[in-house]
C-alpha cells in the first residue's frame, strides 16, 4: 500500500503518545485529514483534493478522498465492496480511517462486513477509526453493529486503543455506552494498566479514574497492578494519581515485588520518595490518635495559627533588648511550626493556611481592641460599630465558606446520558463538556482545578476564603469584603488614638524616624497588629474596588474580565468590556447580583446558572463575549 498513514503500518509500539497524524500520500499528491490535538470533535467534511480530475481514480483512491459519486459509479459497475486489496484491507477500512461517513453508510448498505479483520494489525474498520479518533465514524459503525470488544492483532480492544492514542472523547463514549472500564486485553490488562504503562503524563490515567476502575486488579502475565506498571515505566504523574485514588502499594506481583521494590530497582528517586511517604502516612493513620487528628485538622491548624501569631507578638513585646535572642526565638518558632504542619497536617489542609491566617488575624484584632484600645475608646459610638462590623465580617466569611458556590453536580446516569447525547450530536468537545467533571458546561461556568469541580458563574478561587466564588456565594463574598474593610478602618483609627495617647513622641515634632522608634518601643504588639491590619486592608480594599467595578459597571465576573482582556490583546480590533450580553446597566446589574426587589420596585432576573446552557439575551452584534 502506498498510504504511509495506514494503521496496518502502525504497530502498537509507535505513536502511542500522539496517535497517527492523519497525513496521507498518494501518487505524489498530498491531503491533510485534520485531527484536533485537544480531542475535540470536528465536522467531517470531505477534504478537497489537489487533483482536479478524479474520473480515472480507482475505488481505493476515491474512497480515501471521499469521492462518493466516483465510488458509486465503480460499485454500480460491478465492484464488490467486500473485496479486500492485496493486503487484506477493505473499502470500509479506508472509509473509516479517513472519516468518510457517507461512504461508510453506503458500503455497509452494499453488503460490507462491519467487523472485517484486515491489514498488518488484523484490525476491524472500528479499530482503524479509533486509532484516528474519528468519533462520528465510531458512532456510526457501532450503530451498524460493530463490536468494540473484538481484539486486534496487537491484542487490544477498542477502549484499549482509545487509551493508547489518548482519545478522551472516545473513551468517554465507550464507557457511557456500557463498556466496562475494566475490560481486559489479550494479556489481561485493563485500560488503567495500559495508561499507566504506556502514557507518560496525567491523562488518560486521571480521566479513567473518574469512572471508578478497579485499582488493585492484576494482569494475567506478570500479576502487576496499574501502580506496578506506572512505577516500571517511571510515570510519576500516574503514580501520584493512583496513590491519591487509594491504590494498594503493598500488593506483590508474580516475582514477589511490591511497587516500592520496583522503584528501588529502577532508581527513580521521585517515585521512591512518593511511595515511602505514602507508607509513612499509612502507618501514622493506623494510630488511633492520628485518626482523631484527621477529623479536626482544620481546627488544629487554626489553633496553631493563633499560637504562632501570639508567639510573634510575645517575642516582639519581650523586655530584652537582645535582637539576637529574639532572632533565635523566631527561628525556633519557624522551624517548630514547619515540622508540626508537615507531621500532623496533610497537604490538602495546608492549602488553607492563608484562610486560617486571615481568621486568626481577625480574632487577634478583636481581642486587641478590647485589651488595648477599650480604655481610650469606651464610648458607645465607637464600640457598637466595631462590634457589629466584626460580627458581620465573621458571619459573611462563614457564609462564603459554607455556601455552595454553584458546583455543577450530576448523577452517573445523567452523566452517561449527557456524554452519549453530546457525542452523537457531534459536540463532545472542551467548549461544551468538562472532561474533568464529566458534565455539560453551563453558560459562564469554569472548572476550578483547586476544587476539582466546575463552578457556575465562576468568579475566582479565593485563597483568603479557601473556597471558589461563584453564583451561590458571590454576594456573601462581596459583603465580607465590605465589612472587613470597615473593621480595618476602625482598627487604623483606634491605633492612631492609642499611639497619640500612650507614646511620648509625635510625628509632627520629632520626625518620621524618631516616631517609628518610639511606637516600636511603646508597644510592639500594637505595631504588629497594625501591620496585619494594613496588610488585610490593602488587599481587601483593592479587591473590593475591582469587584464593585466588575459587578456594577460591567456585569462580569473576574474570570470573564480576564478572558476578555486576553482576547482583546489577541484580536485585531479592540474588545469592549461593557459591550457584553450580561451588562444590563448599573441599576439592573446590582439588582440581579443581590436579587433585591425593594418591595416590588425592582425586578431582578432570576437565573439558575447551574442549568443555564444558552443565552437568555440576544448578544450585541460583533460581541466578542460569545467565545469567552
Amino acid at each position: 500500500m502506498s498510504e504511509t498513514g495506514s494503521p496496518c503500518k502502525m504497530h502498537g509500539g509507535h505513536g502511542h503518545h500522539h496517535g497517527p497524524h492523519g497525513s496521507h500520500r498518494t501518487n505524489g499528491q498530498y491531503w491533510q485529514n485534520v485531527v484536533p490535538q485537544d480531542g475535540s470533535i470536528m465536522s467531517s467534511q470531505p477534504d478537497i483534493p489537489l487533483i482536479d480530475d478524479s474520473s480515472n481514480w480507482d475505488i481505493v483512491k476515491a474512497t480515501q478522498h471521499g469521492m462518493l459519486a466516483r465510488c458509486k459509479e465503480l460499485v454500480e459497475a460491478g465492484y464488490d465492496v467486500r473485496q479486500p486489496d492485496k493486503e487484506n484491507v477493505t473499502l470500509l477500512h479506508w472509509a473509516s480511517i479517513n472519516n468518510r461517513l457517507e461512504l461508510v453508510k453506503y458500503y455497509i448498505s452494499k453488503g460490507a462486513v462491519v467487523d472485517q479483520l484486515g491489514g498488518d494489525l488484523n484490525s476491524t474498520p472500528l479499530h482503524w477509526a479509533i486509532r484516528q479518533g474519528h468519533l462520528q465514524t465510531i458512532i456510526l459503525l457501532l450503530q451498524f453493529g460493530a463490536d468494540p470488544t473484538l481484539i486486534d492483532g496487537e491484542g487490544y480492544s477498542g477502549i484499549h486503543l482509545a487509551v493508547l492514542f489518548q482519545h478522551i472523547p472516545v473513551i468517554a463514549y465507550f464507557i457511557s455506552k456500557g463498556q466496562s472500564v475494566d475490560t481486559l486485553d489479550l494479556h489481561g490488562r485493563t485500560p488503567l494498566m495500559l495508561a499507566a504503562k504506556q502514557i507518560i503524563g496525567p491523562e488518560p490515567t486521571g480521566f479513567l479514574l473518574k469512572f471508578h476502575p478497579s485499582l488493585n486488579s492484576v494482569d494475567k502475565v506478570h500479576r502487576n497492578t496499574a501502580l506496578h506498571w506506572a512505577v516500571l515505566s517511571g510515570n510519576v504523574n500516574a503514580v501520584d494519581l493512583l496513590l491519591d485514588a487509594g491504590s494498594n502499594f503493598e500488593i506483590q506481583n508474580s516475582k514477589g515485588e511490591t511497587p516500592l521494590d520496583i522503584s528501588h530497582q529502577t532508581r527513580n528517586r521521585m517515585i521512591t520518595h512518593m511511595l515511602v511517604m505514602e507508607a509513612s502516612l499509612k502507618n501514622s493513620r493506623s494510630i488511633g490518635l492520628m485518626k482523631k487528628f484527621e477529623n479536626y485538622q482544620s481546627f488544629l491548624l487554626l489553633l496553631v495559627s493563633l499560637f504562632v501569631m501570639w508567639a510573634i507578638g510575645f517575642i516582639l513585646d519581650m523586655e530584652s533588648d537582645s535582637w539576637l535572642l529574639k532572632g533565635c526565638l523566631f527561628t525556633a518558632l519557624a522551624i517548630g511550626t514547619q515540622l508540626l504542619t508537615r507531621r500532623f497536617m496533610g497537604d490538602k489542609n495546608q492549602q488553607y493556611l492563608p484562610t486560617v491566617f486571615l481568621v486568626s488575624s481577625i480574632i487577634w484584632i478583636f481581642l486587641t481592641w478590647f485589651l488595648s484600645f477599650l480604655p481610650d475608646l469606651a464610648q458607645v459610638g465607637y464600640q457598637i460599630p466595631f462590634m457589629v462590623s466584626t460580627i458581620l465580617v465573621l458571619y459573611f466569611f462563614y457564609k462564603t465558606w459554607s455556601a455552595d458556590a454553584g458546583h455543577i453536580k450530576t448523577s452517573e446516569e445523567e452523566r452517561n446520558r449527557t456524554i452519549v447525547t453530546l457525542a452523537e450530536a457531534g459536540c463532545l468537545d472542551i467548549r461544551t463538556f468538562c472532561t474533568s467533571c464529566l458534565v455539560k458546561k453551563p453558560l459562564r461556568s469554569v472548572h476550578c482545578h483547586a476544587c476539582g469541580s466546575c463552578v457556575a458563574k465562576y468568579d475566582q478561587h479565593c485563597i483568603w476564603t479557601g473556597r471558589c466564588i461563584g453564583a451561590g456565594n458571590h454576594h456573601y463574598f462581596f459583603l465580607f469584603l465590605i465589612f472587613l474593610n470597615m473593621v480595618c478602618g476602625w482598627m487604623v483609627f483606634a491605633t492612631s488614638v492609642y499611639w497619640r495617647t500612650h507614646c511620648t513622641t509625635s510625628f509632627d515634632q520629632d520626625g518620621l524616624w524618631v516616631f517609628i522608634i518610639q511606637i516600636v518601643s511603646c508597644s510592639p504588639w500594637v505595631l504588629f497588629i497594625f501591620v496585619l491590619v494594613i496588610f488585610h486592608f490593602v488587599w481587601s480594599s483593592l479587591m473590593l474596588l475591582l469587584q464593585f467595578y466588575q459587578i456594577v459597571f460591567l456585569g462580569l465576573t473576574t474570570q470573564e474580565r480576564i478572558n476578555l482582556h486576553i482576547q482583546s490583546r489577541r484580536a485585531k480590533f479592540p474588545v469592549s468590556l461593557r459591550n457584553t450580553p450580561f451588562n444590563q446597566g448599573c441599576l439592573q446589574n446590582i439588582t440581579d447580583f443581590f436579587q433585591c426587589r425593594c418591595f416590588g420596585l425592582l425586578k431582578p432576573n432570576v437565573v439558575d446558572w447551574t442549568r443555564q446552557y444558552s443565552m437568555m439575551i440576544n448578544p450585541p452584534k460583533h460581541s466578542a463575549f460569545q467565545s469567552v
